[in-house]
């Protein structure tokens, strides 16, 4: 009889199960550590960091057109902000990015080596003296292994004391934390943008749809074929790329270099909270803003921004055709014969889009049938129209860029007259390559026997757009002139004076010119502006006119205050007092008078500090500092622009820092012939830094102040002046609704007229303070002088500010001083300085004085006027040709449709891109 078979042990069966994993772990490890050791070897095979060019700010899409500058373009003089690309292929690293830049002028073969660094001495030298002393710029990176990370860091573009440059050399190192190794970064060149040249951004998420514009005889003008080339462009346009941030400054100081923003479907809520502040400042200081119909309309949401729009939108609507024709006759040039193809157009689709609602309550129409609004913002404007702006009906019309010329772009019309003195022996540059082996015998001969035509504004006979008709950003302390003193001869002939700064380069000024006719549009120059030679309008200047009025008179009032005799006496006097009798009193009755000689020393330690605070010394080391500052407050805004001169002084040797509390400020170092060689050969001359990113502001260090000697510094600011400044409806009033404490106030008035019944007019206000509404009564500006009790150069400035025959017809302006910064801007609670920024080490002596200019009124938009003519007007044969050749394809797409008809399609084919 057989056994029966024993049950199975459940440990043996657990034991196998467990096992089984474990296998099948072990070719999981063996897969695991081949991959790993793979992608080491791969990762060893790669440098150790992958480093792309910087791009300069604001950036273009690649795919948009660069026009030769693939590492973006700057306008020298201006601040600019610039994007490097970092990855770390090995490693976690942290350190630090060192940038600098330096002037690529044009080469000349025929100076040796010598002579090329003589050269560039005195264009360093020549810069110096306008745009500051040169620095370096650090910034903190943090590369996680693998990632790429973009940097944003800034600068200022030098130019070459009044000579043109080709551009500027990006250069610098990242300094790794934890190596303390330098890798080079890749070297870049940013393109130089002409004097007349300003940015003109595109916010938008179709960038081929603004082929148009690229090629618009408003950015760049048509010239004559046989001209030598050289750029004329108005305008560069730059679209960013759509893709993560966007690559546009945070702060209004690095968009002095922008004139328009054309915004179309890109949201607003794409940019970053700094980004729209900027714009925002941008728009009050002069910049212009166009909202392109529904899809601009649409896509701005931040409440600040919308409630600026000259049209308060509900929704969309059909557009009325009979409008539309209104409208486009409304700017026509004379000679186009365009409009009834249109209107054919327009007829036969209605399904054209416009945005609803009524018009903001100071926006004005541009032109008839109510597409087309803008609002003056501050000194700047916004154009928006209820249709787009880039629609084909639109953009067929022959006289869309004259429209957008005069109307968009508030410029003066242009007229396109031909050469007789001249022939050309090429074909006219708008046939292309592919389309002259199209063109007949007598066709060729046609259009080479037409005359040479050019484009130029009207009234003008200059060739190349004066930068202010083509920017209308101002900033005061840059940009504006300042009148006269009855005592002085004309500013421009004094050798002294801030109009003859040596290595400035700028034109010199002319006399004032007020224009009766309303067609000489000569009056469009703006007469108080100095237009500079290579920064145009908005840039840096050291050696402006304010800024060297401000600097003459601080050179007047460097130094350390002595004490006065009688404080000596009375300290002398106190201690005697406390050291003898009343230390003897004390302690006889205390019945301890042997303490009395122990009490001396400290007796003598206090007496010691307490002379020593009364005087503002630091125990034989004094630091003094003395600033003079001017306030802008654009119409109807809460923040201004501060500009601040400030002179350090010491009596033994330092080294300053000045860090500021947040990013909307710059600054710069001033070049002084006096005491920068001491200082150098005292400091040496490694230089000034700027650090950014490592606090909330910007911070300078490096200024070196040798012994018994000072140090200049130029710093500008946005700064919130907690309300406006304003007038009344009747204009009777002044308004004070900041929390500017105002004192000696004068409210200037420019009347529209001309030049024989328009005189200046001056309201004396007296002190202003917040919440106050004083009426104004104004008399001759004759009549008017500044208290003599004020400081001398705050005086000089106001009386010269006051003086001023350059300003515009229709303007209206508040003029006083500071009497103290508000509490929330102060430096601290006993100094007459402004706040926002830090000096170490700490001056214990601290003068200051602060002028506010107010804006109340801006002289008016001059009414667009159309070109007198179009340049299809002198070569009707090319446009005939095209024509012909449109028609031609027109029927061959008709007839291709009509053998299609009716058959199955199973591909659909992109006809939605543009051909170029």
């Amino acid at each position: 009889m057989m056994n029966a078979a024993s049950p199975p042990n459940p440990w043996l069966w657990f034991a196998w199960l467990m096992l089984v994993p474990l296998l099948v772990g072990c070719d999981g490890c063996r897969q695991t550590e081949e991959t790993d050791l793979k992608e080491e070897v791969a990762q060893q095979k790669l440098p150790p960091f992958t480093i792309g060019p910087a791009k300069a700010f604001p950036a273009t899409r690649a795919d948009a057109g660069t026009k030769g500058a693939t590492d973006g373009t700057i306008k020298p003089g201006h601040w600019f902000a610039a994007g490097v690309a970092l990855k770390s292929n090995r490693e976690d690293e942290r350190g630090a990015i060192i940038t600098d830049t330096k002037i690529v002028r044009p080469a000349n073969v025929m100076n040796d080596e010598v002579e090329r660094s003589e050269l560039e001495a005195k264009i360093a030298n020549a810069s110096a003296r306008t745009v500051g002393k040169s620095f370096r710029v650090r910034r903190p990176a943090v590369l996680p292994k693998g990632q790429r990370r973009e940097l944003e860091t800034r600068a200022l573009a030098s130019e070459a004391g009044g000579r043109l440059i080709e551009g500027l050399d990006f250069d610098g190192d990242f300094v790794s934390s934890r190596t303390g190794a330098a890798v080079p970064l890749r070297p870049s060149k940013f393109a130089a943008l002409q004097p007349q040249s300003f940015f003109f951004v595109v916010l938008t998420e179709r960038s081929e749809r603004f082929t148009r514009l690229q090629t618009a005889d408003w950015v760049e003008p048509l010239r004559a074929n046989n001209e030598f080339y050289r750029p004329r462009e108005n305008y560069r346009i730059v679209i960013p790329p759509t893709k993560g941030v966007l690559p546009l400054s945070e702060t209004m100081l690095d968009w002095t270099s922008t004139a328009v923003l054309f915004w179309d479907d890109l949201t607003s809520s794409a940019l970053t909270p700094g980004q729209r502040n900027a714009i925002v400042d941008w728009l009050h200081f002069g910049g212009t803003l166009i909202v392109n119909g529904p899809s601009g309309t649409d896509a701005i949401d931040d409440p600040r921004l919308k409630a600026l729009l000259p049209i308060e939108a509900d929704g969309n609507k059909e557009l009325n055709g009979d409008n539309a024709i209104a409208f486009l006759k409304s700017h026509r040039v004379k000679t186009d014969e365009s409009i009834p193809a249109i209107e054919a157009r327009l007829s036969g689709d209605n399904s054209t889009v416009s945005v609803a609602g009524q018009p903001a309550a100071e926006s004005t129409s541009l032109g008839e049938g109510d597409l087309v609004y803008q609002r003056r913002i501050g000194r700047g404007r916004i154009v928006q129209s209820r249709v787009d702006l880039l629609s084909e009906w639109m953009t067929a019309w022959k006289s869309y860029d004259s429209f957008f010329n005069g109307a968009v772009l508030a410029r003066p019309p242009r007229v396109c007259e031909k050469l007789e003195a001249f022939r050309v022996s090429a074909p006219q540059s708008f046939l292309r390559e592919d389309e002259i082996d199209t063109v007949s015998e007598e066709e060729m001969a046609a259009i080479i026997n037409q005359p040479t035509v050019q484009q130029r504004l009207v009234g003008m006979t200059i060739e190349d757009a004066p930068p202010t008709i083509n920017s209308g950003f101002r900033l005061f302390a840059r940009d504006m002139r300042l009148g006269k003193l009855p005592s002085q001869s004309d500013p421009q002939d004094e050798p002294d004076s801030d109009e003859a700064s040596v290595g400035s380069g700028r034109q010199k000024p002319s006399r004032t010119l007020q224009i009766a006719s309303a067609k000489d549009y000569r009056n469009r120059l703006d007469q108080e502006v100095l237009q500079h030679p290579v920064s145009g309008v908005g840039g840096w200047k050291d050696d402006s006119a304010l800024l060297m009025s401000f600097r003459n008179s601080l050179q007047d009032r460097i130094g350390v205050t002595i004490p006065d005799s009688s404080l000596v006496v009375k300290s002398l006097l106190i201690y005697l007092i406390v050291l003898i009798p009343l230390n003897y009193a004390v302690f006889r009755w205390m019945g301890r008078l042997e303490w009395a000689w122990l009490a001396m020393i400290p007796i003598a330690l206090v007496g010691a500090f307490m002379v020593a605070r009364a005087a503002q010394l630091d125990m034989g080391f004094a630091r003094s500092r003395n600033e003079l500052a001017f306030l802008e407050i654009p119409r109807d805004h809460d923040r201004g622009h501060l500009t601040r001169t400030i002179a350090l002084y010491n009596s033994l040797a330092s080294n300053y820092s000045i860090q500021f509390e947040n990013p909307d400020a710059a600054i710069t170092m001033l070049a002084s012939r006096r005491t920068d060689s001491r200082n150098e050969a005292m400091f040496g001359s490694d230089g000034l830094t700027l650090q950014l990113g490592f606090d909330a502001g910007p911070r300078l260090d490096g200024i070196a102040v040798g012994s018994n000697s000072y140090g200049s510094v130029h710093v500008e600011q946005m700064v919130p002046v907690g309300g406006r400044l304003s007038l009344s409806q009747d204009g009777s009033t002044l308004r004070n609704d900041s929390n500017l404490d105002l004192t000696d106030v004068y409210v200037i008035r420019q009347p529209t007229g001309s030049s024989d019944t328009s005189k200046t007019e001056i309201a004396v206000l007296g002190s202003v303070a917040p919440g106050e509404n004083p009426k104004i009564y104004y008399q001759s500006a004759d009549q008017v002088r500044v208290p003599e009790d004020v400081d001398s150069g705050v005086r000089q400035c106001m009386r010269r500010i006051l003086n001023s025959t350059y300003i515009e017809p229709g303007t209206t302006r508040l003029l006083g001083r500071l009497a103290k910064v508000p509490l929330d801007q102060a430096d601290d609670d006993e100094s007459p300085a402004w706040g926002g920024l830090e000096i170490q080490p700490v001056c214990n002596q601290v003068e200051a004085d602060t002028i506010v200019l107010a804006h109340l009124e801006y002289p008016a938009v001059p009414t667009p006027q159309p070109d007198e003519n179009l340049m299809d007007d002198f070569r009707s044969r090319t446009t005939m040709l095209e024509e012909e050749k449109a028609n031609k394809a027109k029927e061959a797409k008709k007839k291709s449709e009509e053998e299609s008809a009716g058959t199955e399609v199973t591909e659909e084919s992109d006809t939605t891109k543009e051909t170029p």
